[in-house]
């Protein structure tokens, strides 16, 4: 497992589930139990005077409520939006993480493992990891996985914070991140940290929210809708982002990544790009 330490970045030796994980560059130390935590906060209900404001779409996913409800209805209800449904939603992803066959696959912002159970019983990896910042999430992906078969890849579930990934640098052979980037409180932030986790080829799979322009961009072309596009962005005032497919390619070009690759109906998108080979 390509673990590192959240700070420096200096990867981690072996460890074990019983015990902590401690940086010897940064001193500090991490805790594995009852949930390996390698936020740089740590766990919740851990004290402490600093406590960092989140916004609300980070917050609302940490309530055990909406962790439960994930699976049993709330993911289901973005077909609204032109999600394809889950099983869907993963044939493709899969199909285009295939080059990452036997190699380590990341699935951030995990939730309940929805996906993650699915890329582990494919067992076209070598290790999957789920990881969410949300302490909820995370025990129901937990609840949910002992209550499944044993799948053919062991998952690894642990806590972290996007724009502060705790892997090594060119550790990893793909992310896949579903429907959270419009969650993410600094897009551009967890974007240069994927690519900084992409090993040389890796590749980055993602799905999310267009704005409500989407539908008549894909009839009319996102350029003749743009100024629309602009004008609804600008008069937002919820903390979760709709995107513009414009937006995305920039997005993905000003953290190295290339050869985007999308679908689209509707406001989904489902979109694929890879750390240059060179």
């Amino acid at each position: 497992m390509p673990l590192a330490c959240p700070i420096c970045h200096r990867a981690f030796g072996a460890f074990s589930r019983t015990s902590k994980l401690s940086c010897v560059f940064c001193t500090r130390t991490f805790p594995s139990v009852p949930l390996l935590d390698l936020t740089l906060a740590g766990p919740s209900g851990a004290g402490g005077a600093f406590k960092e404001s989140r916004p609300q779409s980070t917050s609302l996913f940490q309530q055990p409520l909406i962790s439960f409800v994930y699976e049993r209805g709330w993911r289901q209800s973005f077909a609204w939006a032109g999600f394809p449904g889950e099983q869907a939603e993963y044939e493709q992803a899969q199909a285009w993480l295939a080059p990452a066959a036997g190699g380590v696959l990341l699935d951030m912002s995990c939730g309940s493992g929805l996906f993650t159970r699915r890329f582990a019983a494919s067992g076209a990896y070598a290790q999957v990891v789920g990881a969410d910042f949300s302490e909820a999430m995370l025990q129901e992906a937990q609840s949910l996985e002992s209550q499944g078969q044993a799948a053919s890849t062991p998952v690894t579930l642990l806590r972290a914070d996007v724009a502060r990934l705790p892997f090594a640098t060119g550790s990893l052979d793909a992310v896949h991140a579903g429907a959270a980037l419009h969650c993410w409180p600094s897009p551009s932030a967890a974007m240069a940290e994927i690519s900084r986790v992409l090993r040389p080829g890796g590749l980055f799979v993602a799905s999310t929210f267009l704005d409500p322009t989407g539908p008549l961009g894909e009839l009319l072309g996102d350029a003749f809708v743009l100024p629309l596009a602009q004008a609804i962005g600008a008069q937002r005032t919820s903390s979760y982002r709709w995107w513009n497919e414009a937006e995305l390619r920039d997005l993905c070009a000003m953290v190295g990544l290339t050869d985007f690759q999308r679908i689209r109906t509707r406001q989904f998108i489902l979109l694929r790009v890879s750390k240059p080979a060179s």
